[in-house]
């Protein structure tokens, strides 16, 4: 194949078009049961049985980093992935999603798991996806799925509402 100027230019343009062809996966979920319902209350029996749970279904989706409000309960449902993988929990403030979806925003191309509360997961959920989802107070097994696939053509959000472990009683 003979290489002119102009295939080494349309070659160096692909190249650059891939770079920009990336999925960013946004796993997050509010914590796990609770034991009472003090401030900063730790994880309950059950609680821990989904944090394991959660730490198990997210195993193999390579996550990258691994995000958790400062309380106890959010870091002991973040925890036991963190540790599996052997990876730092970034902490958040709570009060701060607006700027932490722009932090998660800037993660392209990475597997990031975000665990809050029922008050600061969907405000990140429609912050990340533009779409609405509300979590009941006896809800803790929702799994919500962000994924943002990004082209030289634009980019493309879809949000997957699943569950872990075992279904909150209703």
């Amino acid at each position: 194949m003979k290489r002119t100027p102009t295939s080494a230019f349309l070659l160096l343009l692909l190249l650059l078009a891939c770079q920009a062809c990336q999925t960013t996966h946004y796993f997050l979920v509010r914590h796990a049961e609770k034991r009472d319902s003090s401030p900063d209350t730790p994880l309950s029996e059950v609680g821990w049985d989904r944090a394991l749970s959660l730490r198990n279904q997210l195993l193999g989706k390579r996550i990258d980093a691994v995000f958790s409000s400062d309380y106890t309960r959010t870091r002991q449902t973040a925890q036991p992935l963190a540790d599996a993988l052997s990876t730092p929990l970034s902490i958040y403030r709570p009060d701060t999603t607006g700027s932490l979806a722009t932090v998660l925003k800037k993660m392209n191309g990475k597997n990031v798991l975000v665990v809050g509360h029922s008050n600061t997961i969907p405000p990140l959920v429609a912050g990340l996806s533009g779409e609405t989802v509300a979590i009941a107070d006896n809800d803790y097994d929702n799994l919500f799925i962000v994924r943002v696939k990004r082209s030289p053509l634009g980019k493309k959000v879809d949000l997957t509402k699943t569950t872990y472990g075992k279904p909150s009683p209703q």
